[in-house]
């Protein structure tokens, strides 16, 4: 009789052990389930946080303009300078000299309606032009004074608003003062509308424009 009831009180401990084993498991495992979840949780928001920081400093420096100023590039102004056709004139020599001023009428640094200096400039030529006509071209600060240079008609690569052949002045302007530029020809063109293009700085940026300049006749072929 005492031994049953020993074996008795020895199962009832046995299963009340087993329980609580059994309860303190669950209670880890759940615990621990929470934890690694919490932790992949910080971990997500972690790599969320790093690439928006990647995203943003990617835009920063797309709107960079290249000094780590946020600036972005200026819309195409195509009255930006003032360019006028000075003279066109037959010489002693019976060659034709064209004279052009160009001048910025708002200089500044680009900004609030402003004109960043002109960096170069040049136009493009009609099917009737022969670059045979050519005779020499010069720039001028004064338009007393001239520096010759040897004129080409190419592509320039410097800028990605004129794509075709042009005859680049590879001179520019300085605050509002007016810049001259010569071409002598050999032929007498007509004075017509021309197409032209200028580069500047990052704001002001380039464009193409119309003036007033050599130009194709009426009914005038190709030289």
């Amino acid at each position: 009789m005492k031994t049953t009831r020993l074996l008795a009180l020895a199962l009832v401990a046995t299963s009340a052990f087993i329980s609580c084993t059994k309860s303190f498991t669950e209670d880890s495992i759940s615990n621990n389930a929470v934890t690694n979840e919490s932790n992949v949780n910080a971990n997500t928001t972690s790599t969320a946080t790093t690439s928006a920081t990647i995203i943003t400093n990617a835009t920063n420096s797309a709107n960079s303009n290249g000094n780590g100023n946020s600036q972005p590039m200026g819309a195409c102004n195509e009255s930006a300078y003032a360019i006028t056709l000075e003279s066109h004139t037959q010489l002693a020599n019976g060659n034709w000299e064209w004279i052009w001023s160009v001048q910025n009428t708002n200089p500044g640094n680009g900004t609030n309606g402003t004109v960043q200096n002109l960096s170069h400039w040049g136009m493009e030529f009609g099917t009737c032009f022969s670059w045979s006509d050519v005779s020499s071209a010069a720039i001028s600060t004064d338009g007393t004074t001239w520096n010759g240079f040897t004129p080409a008609y190419a592509v320039d690569p410097s800028q990605n608003c004129q794509t075709t052949p042009v005859l680049k002045f590879d001179y520019g302007t300085v605050g509002a003062a007016k810049s001259y530029y010569k071409l002598v020809l050999t032929y007498n063109y007509a004075v017509g509308t021309t197409h032209g293009y200028y580069k500047s700085g990052a704001r002001t940026a380039c464009c193409t424009f119309d003036f007033s300049g050599i130009a194709c006749g009426e009914g005038e072929n190709p030289r």
